[in-house]
């Protein structure tokens, strides 16, 4: 009877909740592209009055590279996603990264459009001519879903690329494509 009684039960929530659409991402991949530009790179180069000032100043004026991550939305507001970020800024400086970036989605859940504010934090895995390398920043991000599972991502972000104990300020913009578990959005 208890069985009957608790697969009864499975049978009527999985009715009802496969008609009650969600409004979150469940679990997703995004593969992104993005550059950046140094903001105080102008400001530095000319302050240096002499070839020595400018060998020691901080590398690349521009920053490009390419982010692929996995992450999971468990709440309405909230996701999480870890992954590999990879970062050319110099001809020696090729980074590659782990990052984690938690989402924290704005406005009504039922939109078909997911804008969110976004923090990202990530240090350097490989060898390279940084001894230590890492970036911390945050941003804002639009995802719009045009598909079954698909869709794509634009962010505007705000990094701080910690290279050899020197920060640079990149601001940078991204375009990505997303696959998300939902098929329901």
């Amino acid at each position: 009877m208890k069985k009957s009684l608790f697969l009864g039960f499975l049978i009527f929530a999985s009715v009802f909740s496969a008609q009650e659409k969600s409004s979150k991402l469940g679990v997703f991949t995004s593969f992104d592209l993005n550059v950046g530009f140094d903001l105080g790179d102008i400001i530095r180069t000319n302050q240096a009055k002499d070839e020595y000032e400018l060998s020691q100043l901080p590398p690349g004026k521009f920053n490009y590279g390419t982010s692929l991550l996995v992450g999971v939305q468990p709440l309405n507001w909230f996701s999480l996603s870890a992954g590999l970020r990879y970062s050319y800024i110099d001809p020696n400086y090729h980074l590659v990264y782990y990052k984690i970036q938690p989402n924290f989605y704005l406005g009504d859940s039922s939109d078909q459009d997911f804008l969110y504010l976004f923090a990202n934090v990530g240090s350097k895995l490989n060898e390279t001519a940084a001894e230590k390398a890492s970036f911390v920043g945050v941003g804002i991000g639009k995802i719009e879903p045009l598909s079954k599972r698909f869709g794509h991502q634009f962010q505007v972000s705000l990094d701080n690329q910690i290279i050899n104990r020197e920060g640079n300020i990149f601001i940078g913009i991204t375009y990505g494509i997303i696959l998300f578990g939902n098929k329901n959005l």
